[in-house]
């Protein structure tokens, strides 16, 4: 029986060649993905205005033409529909910098070259790629996301291994004429969703095995029993309960909001 109900808008992963997300239309390069095709050269195959949420978890830096697979993650958005980012950021040295396969430099202020408000029409390029920044969280490293604000701030801007990467929620404007929700209570949404569908990314199974499968489980839980029953000095408990405490502490701090 025929509806007239409109489809809901669809969901997408960019860049779904090791793990997937469950509900989502997971695209990339790779044969594994659902669906396979190149984002720098190929265009998205839906319509314009056709999905509400796009998420890509360190891809956009692998992309040769990263602003081609932008605009047409920018075509099938609809207005103020939500573009998820994880980026390694631009002056991460160990990993990044020299990694050749990675082939873009990302930092928050990237994406101010696409808001109207801020940068977008700076460079005088042609295109229609407009988006808002929502909310950033950076990843510090080691002991600088204990450090106050200010510094940072400066830390991040001047000196090299301050921030591992970033995630940064975006709203797409095809209207420039309506309003794009950038709200608190929106950044505060959007933020838990990029933590939530982290949490949701599934590796593939491998061939012949089976995802969660109880024979999978039981050497580890076997091994885990025997190192239980095994004694351990007390320096080692100590070291390790150290090492517990001051885990916890930057898993507390790496994450800032600035």
């Amino acid at each position: 029986m025929a509806t007239d109900e409109p489809a809901a808008p669809l969901r997408l992963n960019l860049g779904a060649a090791k793990t997937y997300i469950p509900g989502f239309v997971n695209i990339d390069i790779h044969e594994a993905a659902e669906l396979s095709l190149d984002l720098g050269a190929e265009r998205l195959p839906f319509p314009d205005d056709s999905v509400r949420t796009v998420v890509s978890h360190h891809t956009l830096e692998h992309v040769p033409d990263y602003l081609f697979a932008l605009g047409e993650i920018h075509r099938v958005l609809e207005h103020d529909g939500e573009l998820l980012l994880s980026l390694p950021y631009a002056t991460l040295t160990e990993n990044h910098m020299v990694n050749p396969y990675h082939l873009h430099n990302f930092t928050e202020r990237s994406f101010d070259f696409f808001d109207p408000l801020k940068l977008k029409g700076s460079a005088a390029e042609d295109g229609e790629i407009a988006f808002r920044t929502v909310v950033v969280r950076f990843t510090y490293i080691g002991y600088f996301g204990l450090a106050p604000k200010w510094l940072r701030v400066w830390a991040r801007k001047h000196l090299l291994n301050v921030v591992r990467q970033f995630d940064i929620a975006l709203v797409a404007i095809k209207d420039p004429g309506r309003p794009v929700d950038v709200g608190k209570e929106r950044a505060r949404k959007l933020e838990a969703r990029i933590v939530e569908l982290k949490r949701q990314r599934t590796a593939y199974p491998r061939p012949g095995e089976k995802a969660g499968g109880p024979d999978a489980d039981a050497p580890v839980a076997g091994a885990a029993a025997a190192n239980a029953q095994r004694p351990r000095p007390a320096g080692s408990l100590a070291r390790r309960a150290r090492r517990r405490v001051q885990l916890a502490l930057r898993r507390r701090t790496e994450i800032r909001h600035d």
